[in-house]
C-alpha cells in the first residue's frame, strides 16, 4: 500500500529589519540613508524648537528623494516616514497624530513639489521652505565635492560655517565679519580671507554688501553652474583629499552670536 507523500511546512518569509529595509531603498545616498535611520544625529538641522528641527530635517529628506533620474513618489515618500518607524520620520508621524492623516498627506506632498521644483529650477526664494531647500540643496553640493590640500580643507570649514550662519538666518544670504568667521574655523584672519577670495573665484560665494563700521559684510552662497551639471569638483578639481560629509558642523563659541539677515 502507498503512504501518502509526507508535506513539509513551509516557513513564512523573514520580514526584514528596517535597516535591511532602509538600506534597499532606490536612489538614496549613504547620507540621506544616515537621516532616515538615525535622524539629525549630528544636528546639522537643528532649529528654534523640536517641530522646527523635524521641518528642516523632513525638507533636507525632501531634497535628497527629488534628485534628477532618482524621485521617489508619494507612496514611498509616505511609507518611508509614516509606515516606517523611522528616526528621520518621527516629525512626519507626529504632524499625522496632531492634524490627522489627511492633512499629514497634504503636508508631505506639498513639500515633496516643493522640493522637486527647486532641484529642477534655480528660482528665486520665496518663502522659508524654498529657503530650507536651497539651504539643503547646497549642503548637499559641497558634501559632494573632494576639497584635497590645506587650503581645500580650510574653504570647506568655511562653507561649513556660512552653512550654520544661512540656517540661522533663514536663507543662504548672511551677515557675517572677517573676525567672527576667523573665530568659528578656528583660524587667522588671514586665512578668512585668502578662502573667500578663492570661493568668489570658483563661484561658490558672493558678496552682497561690504561692512562699514560696526556692520558685517553681506554675503550670499550659491552653487557654481560647474556644479549643476556635476558634483565633482566645481570648487577644486577631483582628486585625493576632504569629502564635505567628513566635516563636522561648526559652532558659535558660547555665549555669542553672530549677526544675521533673515530672509522674507
Amino acid at each position: 500500500m502507498n503512504r501518502p507523500g509526507r508535506v513539509l511546512a513551509q516557513r513564512p518569509a523573514r520580514r526584514p529589519s528596517l535597516t535591511e529595509w532602509v538600506e534597499g531603498l532606490p536612489g538614496l545616498s549613504g547620507r540621506a540613508r544616515r537621516l532616515l535611520l538615525e535622524g539629525d544625529a549630528e544636528r546639522r538641522y537643528a532649529g528654534r524648537t523640536t517641530a522646527d528641527s523635524g521641518y528642516r530635517l523632513t525638507m533636507a529628506l525632501a531634497v535628497a528623494v527629488s534628485q534628477p533620474g532618482r524621485e521617489w513618489t508619494l507612496a514611498q515618500w509616505w511609507e518611508a516616514l509614516v509606515l516606517r518607524r523611522t528616526a528621520g520620520g518621527v516629525w512626519a508621524r507626529s504632524l499625522r497624530s496632531r492634524k490627522g492623516e489627511r492633512y499629514a498627506e497634504g503636508k508631505l506632498a506639498g513639500m515633496l513639489d516643493k522640493a522637486r521644483a527647486f532641484v529642477g529650477a534655480s528660482g528665486a526664494i520665496v518663502c522659508r521652505a524654498d529657503a530650507m531647500v536651497a539651504i539643503a540643496r547646497l549642503r548637499a553640493a559641497v558634501e559632494a565635492v573632494v576639497w584635497p590640500g590645506p587650503g581645500g580643507g580650510t574653504d570647506l570649514k568655511n562653507l561649513t560655517a556660512r552653512l550654520q550662519l544661512a540656517e540661522q538666518a533663514g536663507g543662504l544670504e548672511h551677515e557675517v565679519s572677517v573676525r567672527q568667521l576667523a573665530e568659528l574655523m578656528g583660524c587667522a584672519r588671514s586665512t578668512v580671507e585668502a578662502s573667500n577670495s578663492r570661493l568668489r573665484a570658483a563661484g561658490w560665494l558672493s558678496l552682497v554688501t561690504a561692512g562699514t563700521g560696526e556692520r558685517s559684510s553681506a554675503w550670499s552662497l550659491r552653487i557654481p553652474p560647474e556644479a549643476e551639471e556635476s558634483c565633482a569638483g566645481p570648487g577644486h578639481r577631483p582628486a585625493p583629499g576632504e569629502r564635505g560629509q567628513g566635516v563636522s558642523r561648526m559652532c558659535t563659541p558660547a555665549g555669542r552670536s553672530a549677526p544675521a539677515r533673515w530672509a522674507a
